[in-house]
């Protein structure tokens, strides 16, 4: 069909006719071209990468040579390694099955059969989850997008209160709490509240050292700081993470490791990634904090708001949308993001913060989702 042919076919429509023939047209494009796209799922939170392949044979090694024998049940390769790097003492620190497995035995140590936990919302579920299965009694109150209020936080505590769960940088929102706002609320707890600190997203908040709202412990024996391997450092699939305490809390740490100690294969890849992965995560850091200032810049025209996020990942809200049609809408243009229901807040979308394509694919589906005439960048296809 030559030029003039294509463009006499719609001689005989009507205005309305012609846009809907073009809008058909497109769709049909669109659709034919996201054939050739895989979907981007941007739900999780974990690193997309694998770890440093040093990394990954040291474990592979230990599983050949080493699988016959039992892990040494105090890590202690590990806590050393630790404690240098914070410059800490290894007794303040122990290893166990990733963060959410230390959270889990710290509520049950302090806040079992009847104990209160304040977990604030929107927050991870696990943490009301974890508390309901120790038997605590479970209060969620409600915090701002920039981060939990001190003075607020410290009113909801009761009698009753044992443990109180806070999430720094938050998931989902990105929020971050400031040590100096951190150590103006442990200041105000009663000496019964244990305040368990989530920094599992520590590593990509650019808003102060990264051991700012560590250090605190040595100030305030209620505080427990959890972290994780299993985002920067891309070991989700073997379960590591740590607890630090107070000098004078090594009975309680010692209470919330593992009976036996954490498996030899996790030991070895933790061990290794102390050792050599200092560049892998001074690049993946670089990579999130310039994605995440891209999307915040890309998405100024949209009918969008997104919190400051100082994590992996951006917690965004659309006009007139509710979360679970904003998800569905981003899901028809092959991007997979976690609907805010699970955290407590259905009018929001969670969306991970990756590589320049990710960033690309999630740009442009938010303009496609909002109403946007943008083409599927070439980034994309």
């Amino acid at each position: 069909m030559g030029l003039l042919d294509y463009y006499r076919q719609f001689d005989d429509l009507g205005e309305s006719e012609y846009n809907k023939t073009l809008r058909e047209r497109r769709a049909r494009e669109k659709a034919l071209a996201l054939e050739r796209v895989p979907t981007l799922d941007l739900s999780g939170t974990e690193w997309p990468e694998l770890p440093d392949a040093e990394v990954v044979s040291a474990s592979v090694y230990q599983a050949r040579g080493r699988l016959n024998g039992y892990p040494d049940p105090e890590a202690i390769q590990i806590r050393r390694a630790l404690a240098e790097r914070h410059n800490i003492r290894a007794a303040q620190i122990v290893v166990g099955n990733g963060a959410a497995e230390l959270v889990r035995s710290a509520i049950y140590l302090l806040a079992a059969g009847g104990g209160e936990v304040i977990a604030p919302r929107p927050a991870q579920p696990l943490y009301a989850t974890l508390a309901a299965r120790a038997g605590a009694h479970v209060v969620e109150p409600g915090t701002p997008d920039d981060g939990p209020d001190a003075g607020a936080l410290a009113r909801s505590v009761s009698e009753r209160t044992r443990v109180l769960v806070l999430c720094n940088p938050n998931d989902p929102t990105g929020a971050y709490l400031p040590s100096e706002r951190l150590g103006e609320l442990l200041a105000r707890l009663p000496a019964h509240v244990h305040v368990l600190l989530d920094e599992s997203y520590i590593e990509f908040q650019d808003a102060e050292p990264e051991d700012a709202c560590m250090s605190l412990v040595e100030a305030f024996p209620q505080l427990i700081v959890v972290r994780s391997l299993s985002r920067i450092y891309g070991l989700s699939g073997i379960r590591a993470g740590y607890a630090v305490g107070a000098p004078g809390a090594t009975a309680l740490l010692a209470a919330l490791a593992p009976a036996l100690g954490v498996n030899a294969l996790t030991q070895a890849a933790m061990l290794q990634a102390l050792r050599v992965g200092d560049d892998d995560i001074r690049r993946r850091r670089a990579a999130v904090l310039e994605e995440r200032a891209r999307i915040m810049q890309s998405v100024l025209s949209l009918p969008l708001t997104v919190a400051p996020s100082q994590a992996n990942f951006v917690w965004m809200t659309a006009d007139g949308l509710s979360g679970e049609e904003l998800a569905a809408r981003l899901e028809s243009s092959r991007v997979l993001v976690a609907d805010g229901r699970q955290f407590g807040d259905p009018r929001y979308v969670r969306a991970a913060v990756r590589d320049r394509h990710s960033t690309d694919r999630l740009v442009w589906a938010l303009t496609e989702a909002l109403g946007g005439n943008g083409r599927l960048p070439r980034s994309a296809r």
